[in-house]
C-alpha cells in the first residue's frame, strides 16, 4: 500500500503538540530550532527524546557537545516558535542576539520566558528515516512560570481553554 505523504501529514497534524524550541551549542555559539516531537520516554533514569530533521544544523552541535535543552514554549511565544523554525534565520554565533536566554546545567541555552526546561545529556542517537531520533537523559529541570503552553494543531497555533470553560 503506497502512503500519500500529504494526507499523512494533514492526519498526524490532528494531534496537537505542544511546541519546544531545543537548544544546542556552547556560550556565544548557541543554535535553536523548533521542535513539535518532544516526549517523556522514561523515569528511571529520567529520559526524553527530541526528533530532528538528518541534516539539521542544530545535530553536528549536539554531537559536539553531547548536551542539549528543550524548552517549552508559552501561550506569548509564537513569535520565537516562527523565528526559530525560519530558514532565515542567522546562523551562530548570531542566532541569540534578540533573545533573552542563559546558559543551563548542562551549558546549553535556557530561553527566558519558556513555562518549563529539561536540561539534557544526551544517551543515544537513533536512526528515524528521515530524523534521527535524539535521547537526553534529564541533568535538570525547571518549571518557571505558570503561562499556558503553545500548542499546534492542524496547522496553527493555539491556546489551553480552562477545563470545563466554553472554548
Amino acid at each position: 500500500m503506497e502512503i500519500d505523504s500529504r494526507a499523512l501529514r494533514n492526519a498526524l497534524g490532528r494531534f496537537p503538540t505542544g511546541v519546544s524550541v531545543v537548544t544546542s551549542g556552547a556560550p556565544g555559539m548557541e543554535y535553536g530550532m523548533t521542535c513539535q516531537s518532544f516526549t517523556s520516554l522514561s523515569l528511571d533514569p529520567p529520559l526524553v527524546l527530541v526528533c530532528v530533521a538528518n541534516g539539521a544544523g542544530i545535530l553536528p552541535m549536539l554531537e559536539e557537545t553531547g548536551a542539549f535543552t528543550v524548552n517549552i514554549l508559552s501561550a506569548a511565544q509564537e513569535s520565537l516558535s516562527g523565528f526559530f523554525a525560519s530558514s532565515s534565520r542567522p546562523p551562530p554565533p548570531h542566532q541569540f542576539d534578540d533573545v533573552p536566554h542563559q546558559p543551563g546545567a548542562t551549558g546549553t541555552a535556557r530561553i527566558a520566558g519558556a513555562t518549563t526546561v529539561f536540561d539534557c545529556r544526551l544517551h543515544a542517537l537513533l536512526d528515524g528515516g528521515d530524523h534521527r531520533i535524539v535521547v537526553g537523559e534529564v541533568a535538570a529541570f525547571e518549571h518557571t512560570g505558570d503561562d499556558p503552553p503553545i500548542l499546534f494543531f492542524e496547522g496553527a497555533y493555539r491556546t489551553l481553554a480552562p477545563a470545563g470553560g466554553d472554548a
